[in-house]
């Protein structure tokens, strides 16, 4: 984990750097146990309807232990019948596995982030926003260079995620076409987590336009954007920018200090250490399942990451 803390700036994040590694195995092993323990939080999916023989509520657990191991379908219905896994949800018999892809239809992104809501703080001093690129397809570089198999689409999309850069939690996250502008989805963010106090949100320069430092000045923060070289002073409606070219112009260096802008890095970690731990690739073929899917490691990595 990257060292965020910045000496002699008067941002001290950690007392302690060193990681307590008693705790962090402890932590590690009871990842499973809370996985389990969110039956209780899917409980309003639990609908009476006539012909259901299997509780939703158990079912998104079970695709939560299958996203975190990186599974497909056949294989996690293997291991939920062989593993007896489905005795742990409250199941009376193991559910195959088009059991478990149908369940994804019964999913909404709106649940999801519900939930999710219980998970992140209602405060946050340092906020950071960023996007990354995701495959589509998992066909590797030695099945295309070996057998001669080329990808007929190349196709990616793209993650936006709200991160809390204190506690490493995603607050929020958005799934857009990979040629998508990363500006417009800033304020969608920010809107979509009002009941969030922020003191300061940061982005990179790709965020530099007037929407977005008018949505974050909307929520009494300060933006830590860079501006372009040649950004003119002028407000045109947008006083925070206007101070912060001024502010950039007069001394960048103390600029990036005062915002503390390195900070930032935690995003670009978040990103490295999600695609480490659930993959770089969606499995899911709809558009509708892929936006579920990055929830689900979503509220995966916020359960799973370290309290510090």
């Amino acid at each position: 984990m990257v060292k965020t803390s910045q000496k002699g700036y008067g941002w001290n994040r950690y007392k302690n750097v060193s990681v307590p590694w008693s705790s962090y195995d402890q932590h590690n092993t009871s990842i499973c146990r809370e996985i389990l323990g969110f039956e209780t939080m899917f409980s309003d999916l639990d609908v009476p309807v006539q012909g259901r023989e299997f509780p939703l509520s158990g079912l998104v657990v079970l695709l939560l232990l299958k996203v975190m191991l990186g599974v497909s379908y056949r294989t996690m219905s293997s291991l939920i019948k062989d593993l007896r896994l489905y005795l742990l949800v409250g199941l009376k018999r193991a559910p195959c596995y088009k059991t478990l892809q149908n369940t994804m239809s019964y999913l909404d992104s709106e649940i999801l982030y519900r939930v999710n809501r219980e998970l992140v703080p209602s405060r946050v001093r340092l906020a950071g926003m960023d996007a990354s690129g995701l495959r589509t397809a998992r066909k590797g570089g030695w099945v295309v260079i070996r057998f001669g198999h080329k990808q007929r689409k190349r196709d990616y999309k793209k993650l936006h995620i709200l991160v809390d850069l204190e506690t490493k939690k995603i607050l929020y996250c958005t799934l857009t076409n990979g040629t998508a502008a990363d500006s417009p989805q800033l304020p969608i963010h920010l809107q979509q987590t009002e009941w969030i106090k922020f003191e300061t949100v940061l982005a990179d320069g790709g965020y530099d336009t007037r929407t977005c430092f008018n949505s974050i000045n909307e929520r009494n923060a300060r933006p830590g954007i860079p501006v372009r070289k040649n950004a003119s002073s002028r407000a045109r409606g947008c006083s925070s920018r206007r101070h912060a070219v001024l502010e950039q112009q007069k001394d960048k260096e103390k600029w990036k200090i005062s915002v503390k802008y390195t900070m930032r890095v935690i995003v670009e970690c978040v990103f490295s250490a999600t695609k480490r731990r659930y993959g770089d690739a969606l499995a899911s073929i709809r558009d509708d399942f892929r936006i579920l899917e990055a929830w689900l490691r979503t509220l995966l990595w916020n359960i799973s990451i370290y309290p510090r």
